[in-house]
């Protein structure tokens, strides 16, 4: 089973830089908000991550928040079974992706 522990992204659609968020501090995270502030562009940040495509098939070159104009970045770290693994992606002119299980980069 895979359990996400935390996500780390800037610019990503309508967010700026430095955003984290702790996802296993308890069994269930709850993202509460009113329309527009960003609550559905967190699991499409999730999935860029494990899957490299999002289900609202929206572009690489449309999540990059537009008004920034520095490209993205996401890291999200997860566990499965006993080991630790974190994914990096960097998009700037390319896309550079990276994948560490325990420390160890095995891209």
């Amino acid at each position: 089973m895979i359990t996400l522990k935390q996500l780390q992204w800037n610019n990503c659609f309508s967010y700026g830089s430095n955003n984290k968020l702790l996802l296993d501090d308890n069994a269930v995270t709850q993202i509460i908000g009113v329309n527009g502030t960003g609550k559905s562009s967190i699991p499409l940040i999730i999935e860029e991550a494990l899957y490299n495509k999002n289900s609202k098939s929206i572009k690489k070159a449309d999540i990059s928040n537009r008004y920034v104009g520095k490209g993205y970045s996401i890291k999200l770290t997860f566990t499965k079974d006993d080991d630790i693994y974190v994914v990096s992606i960097d998009r700037k002119n390319s896309v550079k992706v990276k994948l560490e299980k325990n420390d160890e980069d095995i891209s």
